[in-house]
């Protein structure tokens, strides 16, 4: 189903199919040789060119917590079965390149961009790689890290693919997925606003969520002003513009491709 709901979504970028009918191009067009001969050699639109893109070009990038507040709210599992979900949907997609990297005390490439996704092979090599057991001190800006990482990485990434590739957009799609419980939010908005400057580029949190008292949606944060204790929800100041609460997996396909939908509609304005 997510498959079927990023191909409604993701739009092809690549144009690989030949078509239409001109005097110059790729390969001859089989059904227009007889008519070019009978019409004396004048109805000589009998080439075919790659004008229709029917390959998509996209980069993305699945970033997942592998911190140990991970395995303290039960966000473990349900990360590891989003990022399956997700690497499967992409991979049958043939999105273009799929990279996983893990975060924590440190951000470890597990899979790199430009590296052919395969199920059978790396999916295990990289399920196997995640204990969720990285301690974090309040000093750690763990998701702060993982944003400046990102910068460099899909920068160069971005530089290999134009020098291959300089005819096709390129788009940079990053699904961060962690348990949503930061304490640098401040500094996460500035880094977030300008990555979001790219136009090109969108990072998504998915926030992996429990039902209950304990629920993000559920959360309260108090500040101080003059004194005076004053609450508000833990969400509304949420530093992502782009975010998804995730409590139930099989919600996923909809609600991602409803947050893609969305955003190609504000870039396209």
């Amino acid at each position: 189903e997510l498959a079927e709901q990023l191909r409604l979504v993701l739009e092809p970028t690549l144009a690989s199919k030949l078509q239409g009918d001109y005097r110059t191009g790729k390969r001859l067009n089989m059904k227009k040789i007889i008519p070019y001969i009978a019409s004396d050699f004048r109805k000589d639109k009998i080439w075919l060119r790659r004008t229709k893109p029917s390959q998509r070009k996209y980069q993305v990038v699945i970033a997942i917590d592998d911190s140990r507040s991970m395995a303290e709210r039960r966000c473990g599992h349900l990360a590891l079965e989003a990022m399956t979900l997700l690497c499967r949907a992409l991979s049958r997609l043939e999105v273009g390149e799929v990279g996983v990297l893990s975060f924590g005390e440190e951000v470890s490439t597990l899979h790199p961009l430009g590296k052919p996704f395969s199920d059978a092979s790396d999916g295990p090599d990289i399920v196997a790689h995640f204990g969720f057991n990285r301690d974090n001190t309040l000093a750690d800006t763990p998701v702060a890290g993982l944003l400046l990482a990102l910068q460099g990485l899909l920068e160069g990434a971005r530089s290999r693919s134009s020098s291959s590739s300089a005819s096709s957009p390129l788009q940079q799609l990053v699904l961060v997925l962690a348990d949503g419980h930061f304490h640098e939010k401040e500094s996460l908005r500035r880094r977030v606003r300008e990555m979001s400057d790219d136009p090109s580029m969108l990072i998504v949190f998915i926030a992996l969520d429990a039902k209950g008292p304990d629920s993000l949606l559920e959360l309260q944060t108090v500040s101080f002003k003059g004194g005076s204790p004053s609450f508000s929800k833990y969400m509304d100041t949420f530093p992502f513009p782009y975010y998804i609460v995730l409590q139930d997996i099989s919600s996923l396909p909809l609600t991602l491709a409803d947050l893609l939908r969305q955003w190609f509609e504000i870039t396209s304005m």
